[in-house]
């Protein structure tokens, strides 16, 4: 991780559940630039609320002929291969590749990953990090809760976030607010635990 190398990830679920992605969108950075990025609609086989179909504009019949997790698994971690993975909101998103991945008995990636969220809260001050505030703060315009653009927007945060930071790669962007990688099979993204000095 000599660069600002890293794929930005977010999900739109189907229901309260963690378990039931609909859609996932992914942007792939290579040297602080976009180099590709993956969008796909999932069949969650789980009930869609009234509520999360407001929020995305997703609905039963837009996934009816959409491949399950098990079956868009295999092309999602060959697009992220052995990069540090994010999201905005991390807990949210990690949380939901997790159960569902479990769900459907796929072993889970050794990735690290990282929170664009708590990047911004640790170095840009405003009162609200939400996604849709810091893109304001970076004049990035987009639509809200279409799972690639939301990837896209945190991905060119996270970029920016480099820049302020002069970090040079994702794993000292990282070291610069005093937090720790998680694993995605593993540990959560929290801060480095404190070493005493003799």
């Amino acid at each position: 991780m000599n660069h600002l190398d890293y794929v930005v990830f977010d999900f739109e679920t189907a229901n309260g559940s963690r378990t039931s992605p609909c859609s996932i969108g992914l942007v792939k950075y290579i040297d602080g630039q976009k180099d590709s990025e993956l969008y796909q609609l999932i069949n969650p086989e789980e009930d869609f609320y009234p509520s999360n179909i407001r929020v995305h504009g997703i609905y039963p019949e837009d996934v009816w002929d959409a491949p399950n997790w098990l079956e868009a698994y295999p092309s999602i971690i060959s697009f992220i291969g052995d990069l540090p993975v994010a999201a905005h909101f991390a807990t949210f998103d990690v949380n939901v590749f997790r159960a569902t991945t479990e769900k459907y008995g796929l072993p889970l990636p050794e990735n690290s990953y990282f929170c664009s969220c708590v990047l911004s809260q640790k170095i840009l001050p405003l009162r609200s990090h939400k996604l849709n505030l810091v893109a304001d703060y970076f004049g990035i315009s987009f639509e809200h809760h279409h799972a690639l653009e939301d990837a896209e927007v945190a991905a060119d945060i996270v970029r920016e976030l480099a820049n302020i930071q002069r970090a040079d790669s994702i794993a000292a962007l990282v070291d610069s607010i005093g937090y720790q990688f998680g694993q995605i099979n593993g540990s959560n993204f929290v801060k480095q635990k404190k070493t005493r000095s003799r």
